[in-house]
Parts: structure tokens; C-alpha cells; sequence
């Protein structure tokens, strides 16, 4: 079988290698899943380079975070699984191979009758919206929640959710050309990003007020952010780093706005919430799926041996990468 490694970090299209290994077999209590589809995340790159806070799986290592497939085999032991059952990929690193093995108790089902593509994105960025919005503040129907690069998969499910509860969004995009597509989608307020965007939030939403923040390119966004939620402060909470940088907010706005900033990592959440809670979430993302399937903006689909082309399209930034790039054996 293929699969991806690096044997040392660097820039990804030049350490990136499709080797031949030999088809694993599952141990008592696992499965071995051959995979559909996975996609290509800027943490990958940042870890295959091996970045400040991204060099923690050292060479020889198989890149991805998370995909789709379906049960080949099955360890001793094995009770409640099927061979060919449709499941996601536990999250976690590794997932660029074309057999993956996992334990069978840490699996969760995937729906039929959508594309791989579309559920390979599921894991991460659906969990990443629905924990955000359930577990960061305490949030009612009518309420309003504001997120920047909202047309990033964790952005169109954050809207899905805020429709799906009763919730209003307002969206925030660098680029006009985006809007049509938040539109779309079914974002209350659309706009996009600039100097004088709390006046617009504020004029948009009257005598209404955000309760929640939710910011993914850190530098001076969230600063931008905390200056919409205006008398009452609120909570900002940073998911992503999309411009490279660090959080940067005023420490007045901090102690005299009463703004929160603070940091969110869907793993620990997952930890936090405990098992119980974790399977209703999975049960509810699940239900979505099926009730209405997935339709994120895909940019490209590349196969294995396509990988450094792969690698090099999902570095790139706007609209020269209009939706993910998605790995497919």
C-alpha cells in the first residue's frame, strides 16, 4: 500500500515522499480503515515543516489530521463494526495512508450518499463550530454571534449551526467576492473586514448585542472584534492563526471593555466535555449531515502520488485557493 511521509522537516514539496509499505494488520481490538479521502490543513504544512509549536511529530512521520473511509478488516475481539462500514478517521496524525489502523471502540460512523471529499472535512472543522458555539459562553435563539474568515469550512458550518439553533451570525470576510457565497449559505450579516467594522456591526444589529466572538487570523483581528460588541464587553475566542502572527488587543480593552480574549483547540474541548457529551455532538453533526449534506467550497482533488502539487495549492491564500484541497488514494 502508499503511503505519505516526510523523513525530515522542511518545505513541504520537497521532503514529502509516496513510498510502498506493507498493509497493516489490526490488532486485537482494532480496524484497519482504507481510506477515501483526506483533506490538506495549513497545520499539516506547519507541521511537516516543523514550526514553533507545529514539531512535535519528528521524522519519518505520515502527515493528516483527519479523513473518511471504510472498514477492511477487523482485529480480534471486534464486536458492533463491519467490514466496508463507512467511519471517520480518529483525529490525529497520520491519516495520508491508504490503510489506516484504529481502535475500533474510538471510531465514529459515517453517513452514505455524500462525497468523501465532504465528509473528509467533517471531523475537524464541523466539531471545531459545534463546540464553539455550544461550550464557550452560554448562548439562546435570537442570540448574535460574530466570526471572521467565515468562508472557511469551519465558518460554513458555524453558520449552519447558528440557523440550525436559532441563532443570528454575522460574517466577516476579507474580500468582497465572498459575500455572495455567505449569502448563500445563510448568514444574517455579511460583511467585510476593515477599520470601521464595529460601526457597521453596531448599525447592523440596532439595539441588539453579540455575545460571542470567534476569531481565526489573530494579529489585530480580534482587537477588531472586541471594539463590535461595544458597551457590556464580551468574549473573543481565537481558533486559528491565518496571518502568521500573534493576538494582538489592547490591554484597555481587556480591563476597561470588559473584552475576553481567549484561546480554543477543539481537542481539548473534546477532552472537557467527556465522552457522553462528545457522542451527542457526533449524533447531532451526524443528523445535520444527513438532513442537509455538506456542500464546502472544495478548491481541488489530488491523488497520492500528486501530493507536492497538493501541498503547494493548499499554501497558497484567497482566491487562489477558493475551499480546500483534498487528498484521495
Amino acid at each position: 500500500m502508499k503511503i505519505i511521509r516526510y523523513t525530515r522537516f522542511g518545505v513541504p514539496q520537497d521532503v514529502l515522499q509516496v513510498v510502498e509499505v506493507d498493509t497493516p494488520t489490526p490488532a486485537p481490538g482494532e480496524v484497519r480503515i482504507r481510506l477515501e479521502a483526506a483533506p490538506v490543513h495549513l497545520a499539516d504544512l506547519k507541521h511537516i515543516g516543523g514550526l514553533p509549536w507545529f514539531d512535535n511529530y519528528p521524522a519519518p512521520y505520515t502527515p493528516g489530521y483527519e479523513g473518511v473511509g471504510r472498514i477492511s478488516a477487523l482485529g480480534s475481539g471486534v464486536t458492533g463494526r463491519r467490514i466496508g462500514e463507512r467511519v471517520f478517521l480518529p483525529i490525529r496524525f497520520g491519516a495520508w495512508a491508504e490503510e489506516i489502523l484504529a481502535p475500533a471502540e474510538s471510531l465514529w460512523s459515517a453517513p452514505e450518499g455524500i462525497a468523501p471529499e465532504q465528509l473528509a472535512l467533517v471531523p475537524i472543522n464541523f466539531s471545531t463550530a459545534y463546540l464553539m458555539l455550544r461550550y464557550l459562553t452560554p448562548l439562546e435563539a435570537g442570540d448574535w454571534v460574530i466570526q471572521n474568515a467565515a468562508n472557511s469550512n469551519v465558518g460554513y458550518y458555524l453558520i449552519r449551526l447558528c440557523k440550525r439553533w436559532g441563532l443570528r451570525s454575522v460574517n466577516v470576510v476579507r474580500r468582497a467576492e465572498h459575500l455572495t457565497q455567505l449569502e448563500r449559505i445563510g448568514g444574517d450579516v455579511n460583511l467585510v473586514d476593515g477599520e470601521d467594522l464595529a460601526e457597521r456591526v453596531r448599525s447592523a444589529l440596532g439595539d441588539d448585542r453579540l455575545k460571542l466572538a470567534i476569531d481565526a487570523i489573530a494579529s489585530d483581528a480580534p482587537t477588531r472584534l472586541g471594539r463590535c460588541f461595544g458597551a457590556g464587553g464580551g468574549l473573543v475566542a481565537n481558533y486559528g492563526i491565518l496571518s502568521g502572527e500573534p493576538c494582538r488587543i489592547p490591554g484597555e480593552m481587556l480591563f476597561l471593555d470588559a473584552v475576553t480574549l481567549t484561546g480554543f483547540y477543539a481537542a481539548r474541548s473534546l477532552q472537557q466535555i467527556g465522552a457522553e457529551k462528545a457522542a451527542a455532538m457526533y449524533k447531532e453533526i451526524g443528523d445535520c449531515l444527513v438532513e442537509d449534506p455538506p456542500q464546502a467550497p472544495i478548491a481541488a482533488i489530488y491523488h497520492f502520488d500528486e501530493v507536492r502539487e497538493a501541498v503547494v495549492h493548499a499554501a497558497r491564500v484567497g482566491m487562489e485557493r477558493p475551499g480546500k484541497i483534498v487528498l484521495v488514494p
